[in-house]
């Protein structure tokens, strides 16, 4: 446990939810990509049809237009998303990279900390052990 846990999983959070968006816009995308290409079928066949027949189809035509328009701008505004969800998503992945960082380095220090004082501690066992077998020996006559 480290004091960047509870930082760490907001942005872990935050990074899914931006991945989950992201698939929200490229779904929203594809769905955009196959309404222009059902919408220029459409218009493909009705003017091979309307051509055949003798009759205005000028409000049509301005219509189909006007509703290619809207899918365009829909497309545009969806790739706009995306880019900046991908630019969110880069940062948020970034601040959660770094994070991680700062996290393995506080767990690493720490176990560092404990090598040490398992060290010391070793050391004045070693210490006291000699110095006790040096005050015997100093008492048995030789």
């Amino acid at each position: 446990m480290t004091p960047f846990d509870t930082a760490l999983r907001v942005h872990r959070r935050e990074v899914d939810a931006v991945k989950v968006s992201i698939s929200v816009e490229v779904e929203r995308i594809t769905t955009l990509e196959a309404q222009t290409r059902a919408h220029d079928a459409t218009l493909r066949e009705e003017r091979a049809l309307a051509s055949a027949l003798p009759f205005a189809s000028d409000a049509w035509t301005a219509r189909m237009k006007a509703q290619r328009a809207r899918l365009d701008e829909a497309a545009y505004l969806a790739q706009a998303r995306l880019v900046r969800l991908r630019d969110k998503a880069i940062e948020a992945y970034g601040t959660m990279r770094a994070i991680e960082g700062a996290a393995e380095r506080y767990e690493d220090e720490a176990e560092r900390t404990i090598a040490l004082a398992e060290q010391s501690a070793i050391d004045d066992i070693a210490a006291a052990r000699f110095l006790r077998a040096r005050a015997v020996s100093k008492r048995r006559p030789a």
